[in-house]
């Protein structure tokens, strides 16, 4: 048996500082990897970075402080809770998919818009969130680690860009 610790033994829940912190790493990764040829697994930490972020600003707009523990059985409990909200088409905000991106950046625009009086300039960021998520989620899905397929230099520069933006808004969405 070995003598080493496992790593997931030390492994802290979920908060947003530790999301957005991990969001802001993957990035970073991403950029190595795409330097080295290595797209089509930096488009996927980039992917996940994107995810990070918006957990984080659900998280927040649900009332989490920076540092408060996010389990997987709250984490679990809330997106139960968020995929029951219909928005004023009466379509759910969040779909089934177990990674929401969309859903995510469509349910921080209605809780937003829902709690309190939004500027012109906040708006446009939510709807900016919402446009950049369904750019992400037109060429990102978990199921990439499992592949091996060539991604194009636009596909690859198209998450990056939406990736950069949200890692510059933390906090702002």
């Amino acid at each position: 048996m070995s003598r080493v610790h496992a790593l997931a033994d030390h492994l802290a829940p979920d908060s947003i500082s530790l999301l957005e912190r991990s969001a802001q790493q993957r990035v970073s990764d991403a950029t190595c990897l795409s330097t080295d040829g290595r797209t089509l697994i930096a488009l996927y930490l980039l992917g996940y970075a994107v995810k990070m972020c918006l957990a984080a600003a659900f998280f927040r707009s649900d009332g989490f402080v920076p540092n408060s523990p996010i389990d997987r059985e709250t984490r679990k409990r809330r997106m139960a809770q968020a995929r029951q909200i219909q928005g004023e088409d009466g379509v759910p905000l969040m779909s089934s998919d177990p990674h929401p991106l969309i859903g995510w950046a469509r349910y921080l625009q209605w809780k937003r818009r829902l709690s309190e009086t939004l500027s012109q300039p906040e708006l446009e960021r939510l709807r900016e969130a919402v446009r950049r998520a369904q750019i992400v989620y037109r060429h990102w899905r978990p199921e990439l680690r499992y592949k091996s397929t060539h991604v194009r230099v636009a596909q690859l520069t198209e998450v990056r860009l939406a990736a950069e933006w949200f890692i510059q808004n933390l906090g702002r969405i």
